[in-house]
């Protein structure tokens, strides 16, 4: 039996598909770049001048050769920046900046990683670009989820980014000052967004960061920091480290100013 839908039903359906098509209609020829690193960056604009298909290759990281559909952000002196949700967040994969010093204006950015690629352009490859296959290619991978699951923030990931990033300032303090220096953070107290936009060790790892230097400029302090059990560090609404117990109990703001001065000022009355 032949099942037919109504002419309205299928009115719609096509109006949906034009529209489909017109949102993401092809522009300029494409642009490709490469990097000394070995790093592609395919750019597709769209015709409609605010979105772009912009695809990485050669990197390590889980957005290789994945087409990924950027909101191009307008900047002053006509700089601009591809932007795509990575990780739960708004992140600018490749920049567009005039340069008088660099011998290119584009640079590749890879979320996590701290160093940018600067790229050159690739007349050869920019010119064997196949416009069709690298729409198709992404509509594969729409289809299939792949851009979906790299936008949403996984916290577990974050979560242990931030630990080893705080295990590394406590260890460097251990090692200068000659005794364990541990800092606990309450993890739980924290929301996916300040996972996703502090550095929490910058907050949490300050107060082992400061023992660390004032162990370098003082002797006597390695003592001191011999008698903290533990750092215990949390976010709050004001800025205060009080000792409890033989340890430091550590509470910070996002906005808290001073931050440095005032965690040496009460280390040094320890």
């Amino acid at each position: 039996m032949i099942r037919r839908f109504p002419t309205c039903f299928l009115l719609i359906a096509l109006a949906l598909l034009s529209l489909s098509a017109r949102a993401l209609e092809p522009g300029d020829d494409a642009e490709v770049f490469t990097s000394d690193g070995g790093v592609s960056v395919t750019l597709l604009p769209m015709a409609d001048g605010n979105q772009a298909l912009v695809r990485l290759n050669g990197v390590d990281h889980a957005l290789d050769g994945v087409v990924m559909l950027a909101r191009i952000e307008q900047r002053p002196n006509d700089e601009r920046a591809y932007r795509a949700e990575i990780d739960g967040k708004m992140r600018s994969l490749v920049v567009f900046a005039r340069s008088y010093w660099a011998p290119t204006d584009y640079t590749a950015y890879i979320p996590g990683r701290e160093e940018p690629y600067a790229l050159m352009a690739d007349e050869e490859g920019s010119a064997r670009v196949d416009k069709v296959a690298l729409m198709a290619e992404y509509e594969q991978q729409t289809e299939q989820g792949v851009q979906a699951a790299l936008a949403r923030f996984d916290r577990d990931k974050a979560l242990e980014r931030h630990k080893d990033a705080l295990r590394a300032v406590d260890a460097s303090a251990s090692k200068v000052c000659g005794t364990e220096v541990t800092t606990r953070v309450n993890w739980k107290g924290l929301d996916n967004e300040q996972l996703n936009s502090l550095s929490i060790s910058g907050y949490c790892g300050q107060v082992a960061a400061e023992m660390e230097h004032l162990c370098r400029k003082e002797a006597d302090f390695k003592q001191k920091v011999a008698e903290v059990s533990g750092i215990d560090c949390g976010f709050g609404d004001t800025l205060d480290l009080r000792r409890e117990a033989g340890k430091l109990v550590f509470r910070t703001r996002e906005d808290a100013r001073n931050q440095r001065e005032a965690i040496t000022g009460f280390l040094r009355n320890l």
